[in-house]
């Protein structure tokens, strides 16, 4: 070999040591972005489902107040129809908000049990189909639904779930 290709190969050899590390820290800081990015939409998407959750129970909330102080509104016009102090047309009109509410609110309560079991499969079916059994193992069944809202796990949790570099 000549003293040309000695001075090529060195040449090629320092650049790969100034360039290879290069790479690899651009690499390992696009990883880490792409990782908190994807950590920081997955915490927005829990808090959107817990902020989701959180409005639905305020609407239930509501509509049981609703439908509590109307009822409580219908019973007061009895007890007045009863005891004499108003005729019966009172009392009937009185009832008129219950009777009227009554139906929206057990459609909506409908609704939204139907939602919940829509989730709670959804949930159900992503569980299965992300722990698939290995070759050889028998398959387990699917976990039941589950009823209870998603909690968000802690920022320290997310660290741990999305460390990917090991």
């Amino acid at each position: 070999m000549d003293v040309t290709g000695l001075i090529y190969v060195a040449i090629v050899a320092l650049w790969a040591a100034v360039l290879i590390p290069m790479w690899l820290r651009r690499h390992d800081d696009d990883q880490a972005r792409r990782i908190e990015r994807h950590r920081v939409a997955m915490g927005t998407l829990a808090r959107m489902s817990s902020r989701a959750d959180e409005a639905r129970e305020a609407a239930t909330r509501r509509r049981r107040i609703t439908l509590t102080g109307t009822a409580t509104l219908g019973a007061l016009g009895t007890a007045a129809w009863v005891a004499g102090f108003a005729p019966g047309l009172v009392a009937l009109l009185m009832w008129l908000p219950f009777v009227a509410f009554l139906p929206v609110a057990l459609l909506a309560e409908r609704r939204g049990v139907r939602l919940a079991a829509e989730r709670a499969l959804a949930d159900a079916r992503e569980s299965a189909r992300t722990q698939t059994p290995e070759v050889g193992e028998p398959a387990s069944p699917a976990p039941a639904p589950r009823a209870t809202p998603r909690v968000p796990l802690p920022a320290s949790a997310w660290d741990e779930v999305f460390d990917q570099t090991a």
